[in-house]
Order: C-alpha cells, then structure tokens, then sequence
C-alpha cells in the first residue's frame, strides 16, 4: 500500500467526515473506519496507468462515482461504479482543493439550486 497523504490524515484528525445528503444526490466524505472497512474488503484502488499507485476510497457524490485519493494526495473520481477497473478523472491537486471545490458546489446549490459537477 502507497503511504497516506499527510493533509488525508489531517482531515480525518480534525475533521472525520463529511455528509451533505441534501445537495445534488449527496456528498460524502467518509468517516475514517468506513475507509479502512473499504480497504479491507475490496482492497485499494489502481490510480496510475502502471498500476504501480494505489488510492483510498474516500467518499461518493451519491450517485454511484467514488473519490479516490492517491499517495501524491491528488483527488479523482470514478467514471463508473466499478471498484473492479476503475476509470478515474483527476478532479483535485490535493484535499485542499477538493475540500474548496465541495464548498463552491455547496454555495452554488444554496444560491440556485444546482450542485455543480462534481
């Protein structure tokens, strides 16, 4: 297993999950067990073409498409529901910025009702 992202450990040390069942079809920032739990039963997830990275699940846009943080901290999301062969799009540099993204997605879902595309 690749190592943790130092700003991964901090969100869960600080912070511990996050859930905005009401935006869209959902955001879920899972609780740190469920993670682990996750990790346990399917194991990690390929994030690099060489298949030599591997990523955590680390939530969903509950509508079926996982977040995955890979070991250089850099957020992406599944285009399908598959654990199997995933197909992933970068969507973040690092939590931070996944974490500012979420946020927008909030503002703008409190502003017109639309939750964006994340």
């Amino acid at each position: 297993m690749s190592p943790v992202p130092a700003d991964l450990v901090t969100f869960y040390d600080s912070i511990g999950d996050v859930t905005w069942a009401d935006v869209g079809n959902g955001y879920f920032l899972d609780p740190a067990s469920d993670v682990l739990l996750r990790l346990q039963e399917y194991g990690a997830v390929d994030v690099g073409a060489d298949q030599e990275a591997h990523g955590l699940v680390i939530g969903s846009n509950g509508g079926g498409l996982c977040y995955v943080v890979g070991p250089d901290g850099q957020v992406h999301r599944m285009r399908t529901a598959s654990l199997d062969e995933p197909e992933l799009d970068k969507v973040a540099d690092d939590l931070r910025r996944f974490l500012e993204l979420l946020e927008r997605s909030l503002t703008r879902f409190v502003a017109d009702g639309e939750p964006g595309s994340l």
